[in-house]
């Protein structure tokens, strides 16, 4: 009975993840950032402009540039855990603190006065760079409860004494918990974020010793956590006009799980932007961009390149898997969607070196890894019990073929080589590219 009632479970789960792979922003896009605001040292799920806005009051570059193409945004802010939140107390009252630690706080003002709303009772007024907020109260339980919904304090009660009207003052003591980036900040990243479900990762870092590390970290949870994604870098601003530099950084990956941006200039938003930044946007893109389609001659929303590629410079880019943008008439347009393969290993294949293919291998392998371990011991290990998942895996690669992710011909068995808690399942499949050279031969009659 339990595998019975388990069958329709995993078959609609799974076919529910097929179709999300079609839908415009349905992925998501790692971004780890340093600032004066927002949850510290903890992942948090943005799915909207709103949510952005709540948790960095919309002033992280990096954020909103990854989000400019829909994916949803899993923020981390790395701090060195020195950050002090903000503060303002009426002794034996109450205590008003900046929901975050960080500079941004003591930016926050607060002033105490009647209620005009609810005569008898006094106002809380927190000013901030989004909104005034407005609590009225009667005594400090009150306020400390309707303060939980506020997106700038919290207030705690401190004692009976009543809380005193006071003028507007600005919060004090908030200090910074954001140096230069540095390697350790990278190690404790990767720990904290090993776990994670993303398909892109943005990396803020320029250094080559942390990007050989951010490529091992990424292996790692491929072959350890099976957990597949996409690492997006970029370089150094003051190399960004050099082709030699954006090359070596790919010849040093020459792994299909990463993307080397290469595009640097002006944003349309009227901010220059070096290719470590542009590479937030790139990770949004990739993340973004629905599976049956390529990132091939996408619009950037670049103003001015820094540097206009001449074509022997395009052929480089293109030759050892560079992520460019090139000149298309009156825009800039990703000249081809690759990503840094360039020499196919053991294993591997030519077309790996495409993000469209890369990224339907590594879909389809979450895509079924995780469902499988929601139903983990809930299926019998038997004919029965191998049949029930290969049914609902045969329903998922269904609509993948119907989208024009994987070609005709797949494939998915049960190996039946059960043995105590572990099964054996082979999948044969092709996944496809976009045309991206039409060669065309002219018989002129």
């Amino acid at each position: 009975m339990t595998i019975h009632r388990e069958r329709p479970g995993v078959t609609v789960e799974l076919i529910a993840k097929a179709k999300e792979r079609v839908e415009a922003k349905s992925g998501v896009v790692l971004v780890p950032y340093q600032a004066e605001w927002g949850a510290p040292d903890t992942l948090v799920r943005l799915s909207s402009y709103d949510e952005r806005l709540a948790e960095t009051f919309g002033e992280v570059d990096a954020i909103e540039l990854a989000a400019e193409g829909g994916a949803t945004v899993l923020g981390y802010r790395v701090t060195n855990g020195a950050a002090a939140a903000a503060s303002y107390e009426q002794p034996d009252a109450f205590r008003v603190e900046a929901l975050y630690p960080g500079l941004r706080g003591n930016d926050l003002k607060i002033a105490v006065i009647s209620s005009a709303s609810e005569p008898g009772k006094k106002e809380l007024q927190v000013q901030g760079p989004i909104r005034t907020e407005k609590y009225s109260f009667a005594n400090a339980d009150e306020l400390a409860a309707k303060t939980n919904q506020s997106i700038y304090v919290r207030v705690k009660k401190l004692g009976d004494a009543a809380i005193s009207l006071m003028p507007e003052i600005a919060l004090a003591g908030g200090t910074s918990g954001a140096p230069a980036w540095s390697a350790s900040d990278a190690t404790k990243l990767f720990a904290a974020v090993s776990g994670a479900d993303f398909d892109t990762m943005y990396l803020p870092f320029d250094d080559v010793a942390v990007q050989a590390a951010a490529k091992q970290f990424m292996n790692d949870r491929r072959t350890q956590n099976k957990k597949l994604s996409t690492l997006v870098i970029g370089g150094k601003s003051a190399d960004d006009d050099n082709m030699d530099k954006h090359v070596e950084r790919s010849v040093a990956q020459n792994a299909r799980y990463v993307v080397n941006c290469a595009i640097a200039g002006e944003h349309n938003n009227g901010k220059t932007y070096g290719s470590l930044e542009w590479a937030a946007w790139v990770a949004g893109m990739i993340a973004a961009t629905p599976a049956h389609e390529s990132l091939t001659a996408v619009v950037v929303p670049l103003k001015k390149a820094l540097k206009d590629w001449g074509h022997t410079e395009i052929l480089r880019a293109l030759g050892t898997g560079t992520l460019i943008a090139t000149r298309d008439g009156g825009v800039y347009i990703i000249e081809s969607a690759v990503n840094t393969l360039a020499v196919v290993g053991t294993g591997e294949r030519e077309d790996y070196g495409k993000i469209r293919v890369s990224m339907t291998l590594d879909q389809i392998v979450n895509d079924i890894s995780q469902v499988g371990k929601k139903y983990k011991g809930k299926l019998s290990n038997n004919d029965l019990g191998g049949a029930v998942f290969v049914s609902a895996v045969h329903a998922y690669m269904t609509v993948r073929e119907q989208q024009g992710a994987i070609d005709s011909g797949w494939t998915f068995a049960d190996l039946k080589n059960g043995v105590g808690d572990r099964r054996g399942f082979l999948l044969s499949a092709k996944p496809l590219d976009a045309i991206e050279y039409f060669d065309i031969d002219w018989e002129v009659l």
